[in-house]
């Protein structure tokens, strides 16, 4: 259960990883990016931010595990730590993880992070690469709870922005996306907009 809940934690990333933008939108002086460029920069940030939030609790952080008689788990995490971006440069992540994990029953999983890029160069789905700085930085918050069936609430939101660096081409981009389950459902909506470009698509929650 504890597993599939970090697999909704990564979610957001995951899913935006996938998603399409709208037709329209710019982010820099004398620098805008074509929707092709955008679709291709938001999977490849996103990328790394399902890698690392999908391993669950980052290296380096502090907290414990509480297993109650019942077998139930509490856990509490806080982190303030640098991982590597591939090919090179870091991703800064200060936050917290904590929730709880029932034997055979609900689970729930919080999340506050703060993501910061430093110097992180990432490599597009199309042959590209990027090289991005935190401007300041993307704050992430999510809320998960699943159970034996599966994901039974979920929301989360992705506020931020950075620079990016293209050749002899750079601008800015802001990040304000929101995800929610749909009642009765287990799919997820995100709405809102990557890099002036809008973002509305539904996919699956498991």
């Amino acid at each position: 259960m504890r597993n599939r809940l970090f697999h909704a934690a990564a979610l957001l990333c995951a899913a935006l990883a996938a998603a399409a933008c709208g037709d329209h939108g710019t982010t820099g002086p004398g620098a805008p990016l074509t929707q092709a460029d955008a679709a291709a920069l938001s999977r490849a940030v996103f990328a790394v931010g399902s890698g690392l939030v999908g391993g669950g609790v980052p290296a380096g952080a502090r907290g414990n595990r509480t297993l109650r008689a019942d077998g139930s788990t509490n856990f509490s995490f806080s982190f303030d730590t640098s991982q590597p971006c591939t090919p090179s440069g870091s991703v800064e992540l200060n936050g917290a993880l904590s929730g709880s994990v029932e034997v055979g029953g609900p689970a729930q999983v919080q999340v506050n992070v703060s993501v910061r890029h430093r110097g992180c160069v990432v490599q597009t789905d199309n042959g590209g690469t990027f090289k991005l700085n935190g401007d300041p930085e993307i704050d992430v918050a999510l809320t998960a709870a699943a159970g034996p069936a599966g994901v039974t609430a979920f929301h989360a939101t992705q506020q931020g922005a950075f620079t990016w660096e293209r050749g002899s081409s750079s601008g800015r981009c802001t990040v304000d996306v929101t995800a929610d389950l749909v009642p009765g459902t287990q799919t997820v909506r995100l709405t809102g907009s990557f890099c002036g470009f809008a973002v509305d698509q539904t996919v699956p929650a498991n």
